[in-house]
């Protein structure tokens, strides 16, 4: 699956659900409850960034607080944390909160948590982002509906970087329509067109075919003469 992160909300959320689905997969209690934790904190993060875009504030210390200031600001309707989706994101905040200032008397059971905290916490700060979105009228992002990530990576982490040559096209043309990708710092060529050809549906169709490989940017060529540069960010 390809996910196209568009976001730093995007990157943490996916850090939450690389964390649970590690969480899921290894025999440690020690690294479970650390997955666990990670994905918790993540999803957290997740949500705090998009409350503080929603509302134009940074939530921070005091998050509660400082939300209902925000809400107040603006002249919505204000929360009800003692019900629904607000009572369980506040769970979820004071469970995070003993995570980030660990003291020397924090419980077993809040070191190692089990996998189905994650699951919950994830649940539910995933309706939150909704519901803080519905709150400003705004519409929750599309990536707060992925649920998926492949957990461990498999194989050595090479990939093969293969460049196709278009019907009717050279590679030593100085006019020649060259595509790239550029992954860890690096440049790869990976279709190379005659002059004149759109460059624009190739450019396009270039991210569909980047299965699991982390990319940076995409370019567009004539020759060595640069037409179009996407920043992008591609989690496998």
């Amino acid at each position: 699956m390809i996910k196209v992160i568009d976001s730093v909300q995007y990157h943490v959320w996916t850090d939450a659900l690389h964390a649970r689905e590690l969480a899921r997969k290894t025999a440690s209690d020690f690294d479970r409850g650390a997955y666990v934790r990670w994905a918790i904190q993540s999803a957290w993060t997740a949500f705090e960034t998009v409350c503080d875009d929603a509302l134009a504030a940074s939530l921070g210390n005091r998050f509660k607080d400082l939300f209902d200031d925000a809400v107040k600001s603006m002249g919505l309707p204000p929360v009800d944390w003692s019900k629904g989706v607000w009572q369980k994101i506040l769970a979820v905040y004071k469970q995070r909160k003993k995570f980030t200032h660990v003291i020397p008397s924090i419980s077993r059971q809040d070191l190692f948590p089990a996998l189905a905290a994650a699951d919950q916490a994830i649940a539910d700060l995933r309706d939150g982002i909704i519901a803080v979105c519905t709150l400003v009228g705004s519409p929750p992002p599309l990536w707060v509906a992925d649920d998926h990530d492949r957990g461990w990576s498999k194989g050595s982490g090479t990939h093969a970087h293969l460049t196709a040559i278009h019907h009717g096209a050279n590679p030593e043309d100085p006019n020649a329509v060259r595509i790239a990708y550029v992954s860890r710092g690096k440049e790869y060529f990976c279709d190379i067109a005659p002059p004149g050809t759109d460059y624009v549906p190739l450019l396009d169709s270039l991210v569909p075919r980047l299965v699991a490989v982390p990319v940076e940017a995409v370019r567009a060529y004539r020759g060595t003469t640069l037409l179009e540069e996407r920043a992008i960010t591609i989690r496998g």
